[in-house]
Protein backbone atom coordinates (compact mmCIF):
# COMPACT_ATOMS: atom_id res chain seq x y z
CA UNK A 1 0.00 0.00 0.00
CA UNK A 2 2.94 2.66 1.15
CA UNK A 3 4.19 1.06 -2.13
CA UNK A 4 1.86 2.26 -4.10
CA UNK A 5 1.09 5.84 -2.80
CA UNK A 6 4.82 6.81 -3.51
CA UNK A 7 4.76 5.36 -6.82
CA UNK A 8 1.76 7.99 -7.53
CA UNK A 9 2.97 10.42 -5.43
CA UNK A 10 6.25 11.36 -7.02
CA UNK A 11 7.21 14.75 -6.86
CA UNK A 12 7.38 15.64 -2.77
CA UNK A 13 10.26 16.82 -3.19
CA UNK A 14 9.95 18.75 -5.89
CA UNK A 15 7.19 20.53 -4.00
CA UNK A 16 8.99 20.84 -0.78
CA UNK A 17 11.22 22.97 -2.74
CA UNK A 18 8.72 25.58 -4.33
CA UNK A 19 7.12 26.00 -0.83
CA UNK A 20 10.18 26.72 0.72
CA UNK A 21 10.42 30.14 -0.92
CA UNK A 22 13.70 32.15 -1.49
CA UNK A 23 15.67 29.46 0.19
CA UNK A 24 14.57 26.71 -2.16
CA UNK A 25 17.16 28.69 -4.85
CA UNK A 26 19.71 28.50 -2.33
CA UNK A 27 19.53 24.82 -1.35
CA UNK A 28 19.37 23.81 -5.03
CA UNK A 29 22.78 26.53 -5.99
CA UNK A 30 24.84 24.72 -2.95
CA UNK A 31 23.77 21.36 -4.95
CA UNK A 32 24.79 21.94 -7.67
CA UNK A 33 28.13 23.78 -6.58
CA UNK A 34 29.06 20.36 -4.91
CA UNK A 35 27.52 18.03 -7.33
CA UNK A 36 28.69 19.65 -10.99
CA UNK A 37 32.24 20.43 -9.73
CA UNK A 38 33.29 17.23 -8.82
CA UNK A 39 34.11 15.74 -12.35
CA UNK A 40 34.60 19.21 -13.91
CA UNK A 41 36.87 19.30 -16.99
CA UNK A 42 38.72 21.65 -15.20
CA UNK A 43 37.09 24.83 -16.21
CA UNK A 44 34.95 27.05 -13.25
CA UNK A 45 31.63 27.71 -14.45
CA UNK A 46 31.24 31.98 -14.84
CA UNK A 47 29.11 33.21 -12.38
CA UNK A 48 26.56 34.11 -14.95
CA UNK A 49 26.76 30.42 -16.47
CA UNK A 50 26.32 29.02 -12.74
CA UNK A 51 23.02 31.16 -12.07
CA UNK A 52 21.75 30.13 -15.21
CA UNK A 53 22.26 26.08 -14.34
CA UNK A 54 21.10 27.06 -10.49
CA UNK A 55 17.85 28.67 -12.29
CA UNK A 56 17.78 26.00 -14.70
CA UNK A 57 17.77 22.87 -11.63
CA UNK A 58 15.65 25.13 -9.52
CA UNK A 59 12.56 25.93 -11.96
CA UNK A 60 12.42 22.22 -13.22
CA UNK A 61 12.19 20.61 -9.77
CA UNK A 62 9.84 23.35 -8.45
CA UNK A 63 7.66 23.36 -11.74
CA UNK A 64 4.02 21.21 -11.82
CA UNK A 65 4.93 17.52 -13.15
CA UNK A 66 4.80 16.63 -16.34
CA UNK A 67 7.76 14.54 -18.66
CA UNK A 68 8.45 13.09 -15.13
CA UNK A 69 5.15 11.45 -14.86
CA UNK A 70 6.39 8.60 -16.75
CA UNK A 71 9.04 7.35 -14.21
CA UNK A 72 7.01 6.08 -12.66
CA UNK A 73 6.15 3.03 -15.91
CA UNK A 74 9.43 3.50 -16.55
CA UNK A 75 10.95 2.64 -12.46
CA UNK A 76 9.24 -0.14 -9.96
CA UNK A 77 9.32 0.93 -6.35
CA UNK A 78 13.42 1.59 -5.06
CA UNK A 79 14.25 2.90 -8.58
CA UNK A 80 14.60 -0.66 -10.02
CA UNK A 81 13.71 -0.76 -13.89
CA UNK A 82 10.49 -2.48 -14.79
CA UNK A 83 11.41 -4.06 -17.68
CA UNK A 84 15.50 -4.17 -17.16
CA UNK A 85 18.39 -3.71 -19.62
CA UNK A 86 19.51 -7.36 -20.31
CA UNK A 87 15.64 -8.48 -20.76
CA UNK A 88 15.24 -5.78 -22.96
CA UNK A 89 17.85 -5.56 -25.26
CA UNK A 90 17.78 -8.43 -27.46
CA UNK A 91 14.26 -7.20 -28.98
CA UNK A 92 15.57 -3.84 -29.70
CA UNK A 93 15.17 -2.48 -34.10
CA UNK A 94 17.73 0.37 -33.90
CA UNK A 95 21.51 0.67 -33.66
CA UNK A 96 22.26 1.89 -29.80
CA UNK A 97 25.29 3.91 -28.50
CA UNK A 98 25.27 4.17 -24.28
CA UNK A 99 27.57 6.87 -23.29
CA UNK A 100 28.78 6.24 -19.79
CA UNK A 101 31.19 8.77 -17.69
CA UNK A 102 34.17 7.11 -16.14
CA UNK A 103 33.08 8.34 -12.92
CA UNK A 104 29.31 7.35 -13.99
CA UNK A 105 27.47 5.11 -10.50
CA UNK A 106 26.16 3.24 -13.53
CA UNK A 107 28.29 0.33 -14.60
CA UNK A 108 28.81 0.43 -18.13
CA UNK A 109 29.62 -3.80 -17.93
CA UNK A 110 25.87 -3.80 -17.61
CA UNK A 111 25.43 -2.32 -21.35
CA UNK A 112 28.53 -4.78 -22.53
CA UNK A 113 26.67 -7.56 -21.62
CA UNK A 114 23.43 -6.15 -23.27
CA UNK A 115 25.35 -5.67 -26.09
CA UNK A 116 26.03 -9.59 -26.29
CA UNK A 117 22.06 -10.29 -27.52
CA UNK A 118 21.78 -7.42 -29.42
CA UNK A 119 20.47 -8.19 -33.13
CA UNK A 120 21.69 -4.29 -33.90
CA UNK A 121 25.16 -2.15 -34.04
CA UNK A 122 25.65 -1.06 -30.47
CA UNK A 123 28.42 0.71 -29.51
CA UNK A 124 29.64 1.51 -25.79
CA UNK A 125 31.26 5.22 -24.72
CA UNK A 126 33.23 6.29 -22.21
CA UNK A 127 33.83 10.11 -21.45
CA UNK A 128 36.62 11.45 -19.04
CA UNK A 129 35.90 13.98 -16.50
CA UNK A 130 32.71 12.59 -15.89
CA UNK A 131 29.66 11.36 -13.87
CA UNK A 132 26.00 10.05 -14.97
CA UNK A 133 25.88 13.74 -16.00
CA UNK A 134 28.13 13.78 -19.16
CA UNK A 135 26.38 16.32 -20.78
CA UNK A 136 26.90 18.81 -18.12
CA UNK A 137 30.14 17.14 -16.46
CA UNK A 138 32.10 16.61 -19.67
CA UNK A 139 30.34 19.04 -22.34
CA UNK A 140 32.82 18.71 -24.77
CA UNK A 141 33.71 15.31 -24.20
CA UNK A 142 29.44 14.68 -24.82
CA UNK A 143 28.75 16.37 -27.95
CA UNK A 144 32.00 14.28 -29.11
CA UNK A 145 30.79 11.35 -28.29
CA UNK A 146 27.12 12.43 -29.80
CA UNK A 147 28.84 13.25 -32.65
CA UNK A 148 30.56 10.06 -33.25
CA UNK A 149 27.61 8.06 -32.95
CA UNK A 150 25.54 9.95 -35.47
CA UNK A 151 28.63 10.36 -37.99
CA UNK A 152 28.57 5.59 -37.62
CA UNK A 153 24.84 5.65 -38.06
CA UNK A 154 24.54 7.36 -41.10
CA UNK A 155 27.94 6.55 -42.69
CA UNK A 156 28.01 4.23 -45.51
CA UNK A 157 31.21 2.51 -43.91
CA UNK A 158 30.67 3.05 -39.73
CA UNK A 159 34.34 1.16 -39.33
CA UNK A 160 35.98 3.32 -41.19
CA UNK A 161 34.89 6.29 -38.33
CA UNK A 162 37.23 6.99 -35.99
CA UNK A 163 36.72 7.50 -32.12
CA UNK A 164 37.62 10.58 -31.03
CA UNK A 165 40.88 11.23 -28.97
CA UNK A 166 39.81 11.25 -25.56
CA UNK A 167 37.10 8.80 -25.54
CA UNK A 168 37.23 5.20 -25.06
CA UNK A 169 34.91 2.71 -26.45
CA UNK A 170 34.06 -0.08 -24.09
Amino acid sequence: MAEDWLQEDKGIFERSLALLGPWGPNLVQRYTTARFCSYSTGEMLTGEESKLLTDYVYHTLAAKASGELCLKYIFSFGAFARMPLLQSASEWKVPTTFIYGYQDWMNYLGAQEARKHMKVPCEIIRVPQAGHFVFIDNPNGFHSAVFYACCRFISSNPENESIPEGLTSA
